[in-house]
This record gives C-alpha cells, sequence and structure tokens, in this order.
C-alpha cells in the first residue's frame, strides 16, 4: 500500500451533543491528512446537516438510519463499516477531541511490519467541572483505549449487535499477532472529555486508580494531606499541554464546555 495514497475512512457515529458532533466534524475537518473521508452514521437525533455543508461532497457520507438505533454503537458502526470506501478505517469517538495530526500519526504506524490494526494505549482525560477543567490526566486503561482504534477495511469484521464493550469486541475478531497499541507517548492525539456530573466525576476519579500503583499514589498522597492533583498523571509535558489548550479553546467556543464561560 503506497502511503501517500491510502484512503482513510472515518467512522463518526453520531452522539446525542450536535456541540461534540460539531468539534467531531471540525478535527476531521482540521486532519493534516488529505486522503480521506468522512461517514457520519446519523439517527436522527439532531438535525446534522449544517454542520457538514463545508464538507466536499466527493468526502461525505451523510448515512441516515432508523431511529431506533441511536445509543447502538456497534450496529451504527457496522452500517458504516459497509458504506467505507477505504483502505484504512479510522473509528472517531463523538465525545473525544482529535489533533489535526492524529490521521498522520497512527497511519504511519499502521503501516509498519504488517500491522492490519491499531490503536492508543493512552490519551488524555479531561472532566467538564469547575474545579477541575484546566486538569486533565494521563489515562490508561487495561486494554487501551479501544475506541481509537485504526485497522484494514476488512469486509469479514463487523460488530457483534447490542455488545456492552463494543470496540473490545470488535478487537477480539483480529489477529493480535498483527495487532500494535501505541505507548503513552501518543496520548497528545486524543482529548476525552466527559460531562461534569457526580457519575462521570466518579469515572474520572476511578481511572486514577486504574493500577495497583496508581491506586497507591492515591493512598500516599491522602495519607499526607495532599490533594489528588499531585498524581503523577496529572503531569504533562509540552506537547499534551498545547493539545490541551487547543482543545480548550475549540470546545469553549462550540459550547462544549459549561464549566467555563
Amino acid at each position: 500500500m503506497e502511503h501517500t495514497s491510502t484512503l482513510i475512512s472515518c467512522l463518526l457515529p453520531a452522539g446525542n451533543s450536535p456541540e461534540q458532533m460539531a468539534r467531531a466534524i471540525l478535527c476531521y475537518q482540521q486532519q493534516t491528512w488529505q486522503q480521506k473521508e468522512l461517514l457520519v452514521i446519523d439517527s436522527g437525533l439532531h438535525d446534522l446537516a449544517p454542520l457538514l455543508e463545508d464538507i466536499p461532497e466527493t468526502e461525505l457520507q451523510h448515512i441516515r438510519t432508523d431511529p431506533a438505533l441511536a445509543g447502538d454503537t456497534g450496529s451504527l458502526k457496522n452500517i458504516g463499516l459497509q458504506k467505507a470506501r477505504g483502505d484504512v478505517v479510522i473509528h472517531w469517538d463523538p465525545a473525544a477531541w482529535h489533533h489535526p495530526e492524529r490521521m498522520r500519526h497512527q497511519l504511519a504506524h499502521f503501516e509498519e511490519d504488517g500491522i492490519r490494526i491499531n490503536w492508543f494505549s493512552a490519551v488524555l482525560l479531561h472532566l467538564d467541572d469547575p474545579e477541575l477543567v484546566h486538569h486533565p490526566y494521563i489515562d490508561a486503561p487495561k486494554s487501551g483505549c479501544t475506541g481509537s482504534l485504526m485497522h484494514a477495511n476488512s469486509p469479514e469484521k463487523r460488530y457483534p449487535e447490542r455488545h456492552k464493550h463494543p470496540d473490545r469486541a470488535f478487537l477480539a475478531n483480529w489477529d493480535l499477532s498483527k495487532a500494535q497499541q501505541l505507548d503513552a507517548g501518543f496520548a497528545w492525539l486524543i482529548i476525552h472529555g466527559l460531562a461534569g456530573d457526580k457519575r462521570n466525576r466518579r469515572r474520572f476519579m476511578a481511572g486514577l486508580r486504574s493500577s495497583t500503583g496508581d491506586a497507591a499514589r492515591l493512598i500516599w498522597l491522602k495519607l499526607r494531606g495532599r490533594d489528588s492533583l499531585a498524581h503523577p498523571r496529572f503531569r504533562l509535558n509540552e506537547r499534551e499541554r498545547d493539545s490541551f489548550q487547543k482543545y480548550l479553546k475549540e470546545s469553549q467556543k462550540l459550547g462544549v464546555l459549561t464549566s467555563i464561560s
């Protein structure tokens, strides 16, 4: 496969927030990789047509589906997979912000050593909460961030119906000897945003206890009367900080964030 001519099909199932969808579409438009198409799988919760007006018809597939499929991410992605024209498919979480270089970096590693599927081991996690809105951290789940998949366009690979963790189930269908998790050094390429409610605050804090070592650090901080923001996961490098500032600016402008004016 010639690297410069690889067509990437970007799979975007419509979420329940038009503001997040506007941001996800903007992130697609800002990608430095030019050979791409956007597949919006739309279950009709909101009128998305105005958000898609600036995307050339040659690289847009706006697929309208049964409203009953709203929230069934696996089924929506299967519809997109059937229509994808690219050599490679990339999964585009509507609740996430994607750096303009995401496609380029992920594809460069995808095309090494016969890799057929890859994903990020870590992303930046952010909570839209007044106390934490300026404090994202590096989130590294045990199985990696499987919502960040990039894979070869293989007609036989599809999602199981109504699975609780559809991306993990989809990944299980692949030969893992030809799979790769990109290390935490790539976390700056995706920022996953959480709304600032009680449930998501618990989820946000739980991510700081995802390993025995991380949990021990929290206990150590508590015993010494220190704030959880002193946890090493909150320490970002320059590239991660730059990404976060761009994320904040665009998310605020599009009305995604509510905890800062």
